[in-house]
């Protein structure tokens, strides 16, 4: 295949992949301390099928946040690979801490989030975004174990081509893990993105325990914080 083609191909899955799915990990759990900030890098998406192997849909992303309080963190995101294929896709929001854990239950965050998503004049999607988080600290490093919901709106009453939109919600189910330390945390995080859709007909072919329905995804993410 031709670099051209190749280049092509992927430029269209790329928009494909940031107008129809969540293509990055949530961004705050546990928001960062009052006055910190936080830099952060993740890459992976969701799985495809790449000849006769299995890849995730490689997706960098990059992402600031700052502790406006104990409980409140705010952040913005830039999909850097979406970039690079013409696709501008940010994602503005913030984390807000509304319960501490006690012993085994969970703390709970919420994050409300709004996604732009841009390519030119004729192809501009804004969707709003809400997920709900419950974590567990343990150990003397605070490591974190998490599970939630991502939520996406679908606020348009057409699709391509005029279209009727049938589908207005976009959930995630999502579980991940984080390792905390001074200054860096790591964090993996699966993702099993839109089960009530169907992938069927679509520009790739999905790897996803539910056959023809959704995606799964899987990241990895690098904190720095200051």
């Amino acid at each position: 295949m031709k670099i051209n083609q190749f280049l092509l191909i992927f430029s269209v899955v790329f928009f494909c992949l940031s107008t129809l799915f969540s293509c990055s990990p949530t961004k705050y759990i546990k928001p960062l301390d009052k006055d910190q900030h936080g830099a952060t890098i993740s890459f992976g998406g969701p799985l495809i099928k790449y000849g006769a192997g299995t890849i995730p849909i490689p997706f960098l992303v990059a992402n600031y946040g700052y502790g406006i309080d104990s409980t409140l963190t705010g952040f913005a995101s830039f999909n850097i690979t979406s970039a690079l294929f013409g696709n501008f896709q940010i994602e503005l929001g913030a984390t807000k801490q509304v319960l501490k854990q006690n012993k085994y239950i969970p703390a709970v965050s919420i994050t409300p989030v709004a996604n732009i998503i841009y390519r030119n004049k004729d192809a501009f999607k804004f969707y709003p975004q809400l997920a709900i988080n419950a974590f567990w600290e343990y150990g003397k490093h605070k490591n974190m174990i998490y599970c939630g919901l991502d939520n996406w709106f679908e606020l348009s009453q057409k699709r391509v081509y005029g279209v009727k939109q049938t589908n207005h919600l976009i959930f995630m189910p999502t579980i991940g893990h984080g390792f905390t330390g001074k200054k860096w945390n790591f964090n993996i995080e699966t993702k099993i993105i839109a089960p009530n859709l169907s992938n069927e007909k679509l520009v790739v072919d999905y790897e996803t325990p539910f056959k023809n329905q959704g995606a799964f995804g899987v990241y990895l993410g690098c904190t720095r914080k200051f």
